[in-house]
């Protein structure tokens, strides 16, 4: 199963390959101890602070394994896509895709 997070940012450690190396994610700091796949996708229509799709905008997913502080791991989905410049801020945008149970 697994639920979908359309717009719930996050901050997110970048390694040096580029990929998401930990995120912070609803005040609980995980750690990516796999990385399983990564692929680029247009940007939905609903992500109003990034390019849209339209304007050429594409994304990067990765799914992750990640573990938590507790321990228990989990795969996640985490994407990266470049903000609109009438959005305040020239850097990139990191969001929660989607966790799979």
């Amino acid at each position: 199963m697994a639920h979908r997070y359309r717009v719930e940012g996050i901050e997110v450690l970048v390694g040096t390959d580029g990929a998401p190396a930990g995120f912070r994610w609803r005040g609980r700091r995980y750690v990516v101890t796999g990385v399983i796949a990564s692929w680029v996708e247009a940007v939905p229509w609903w992500r109003g602070d990034l390019l849209p799709a339209a304007a050429g905008g594409q994304q990067v997913v990765w799914r992750v394994e990640a573990a938590g502080r507790a321990g228990s791991t989990g795969v996640y989905e985490v994407s990266r896509g470049p903000r609109r410049e009438d959005s305040g801020s020239g850097s990139d945008a990191w969001w929660l895709v989607r966790v799979l149970d």
